[in-house]
């Protein structure tokens, strides 16, 4: 399957990918603004907060691959700040922050490169099974067409499955949230939450 890159992509595209047989990853898109491959979504105390990379000046043209971070801005500290401060009291934060404060020290030159080194990160913490993590997902060679809305399907009302997030007495149950909201959650139990939605 052709997959968009993602930064910490919803839960629903994780569960995608567990059901994949071959993962690829477009990058010969011309690169769509405000969507999951720079940003993403999660639980807060005051509710779903958005984390964005910022990116260089991008137009019609500029292919997905080629898109370049910006460090002009303290994103990576801003973003590392928001996730301890919404997870760190979570059940698995302490078993998964080593793992991932790297990804908010390091520099990387291309938002593909860095999306696809997180999820590579993600999934081998989640112990998960599949092609993406087992060869890699490698990046398209042309483009192939990937449509963003085949990976990001809201749940059935009647099919929707529920796990424990931490700030859900006072906020609710919030839907769909990066993938790292269920991984700070629940920790080795990601997996299988992730084969039955």
């Amino acid at each position: 399957m052709i997959f968009p890159c993602a930064y910490l992509g919803p839960i629903s595209y994780y569960s995608a990918l567990l059901q994949a047989e071959r993962v690829e990853i477009e990058g010969w898109e011309s690169f769509p603004k405000r969507t999951y491959r720079n940003r993403c979504q999660i639980a807060g105390v005051n509710g779903v907060q958005m984390l964005t990379i910022p990116v260089g000046k991008c137009d019609s043209k500029q292919w997905t691959k080629d898109v370049k971070i910006t460090y002009q801005l303290p994103w990576q500290q801003q973003h590392w700040m928001a996730l301890k401060s919404a997870y760190e009291h979570t059940p698995y934060y302490i078993y998964y922050e080593d793992y991932l404060r790297s990804f908010y020290e390091k520099k990387w030159d291309f938002l593909i490169d860095y999306d696809m080194e997180l999820q590579q990160t993600v999934l081998e913490l989640m112990q998960v099974d599949c092609p993406a993590r087992k060869g890699g997902a490698i990046i398209t060679k042309e483009w192939q067409g990937c449509r963003l809305e085949d990976y990001w399907k809201e749940p059935d009302e009647n099919n929707r499955k529920r796990y424990y997030q931490i700030f859900a007495d006072k906020c609710g149950f919030q839907e769909n949230l990066s993938i790292i909201d269920l991984l700070f959650n629940m920790g080795p139990e990601s997996q299988q939450i992730l084969s039955i939605l």
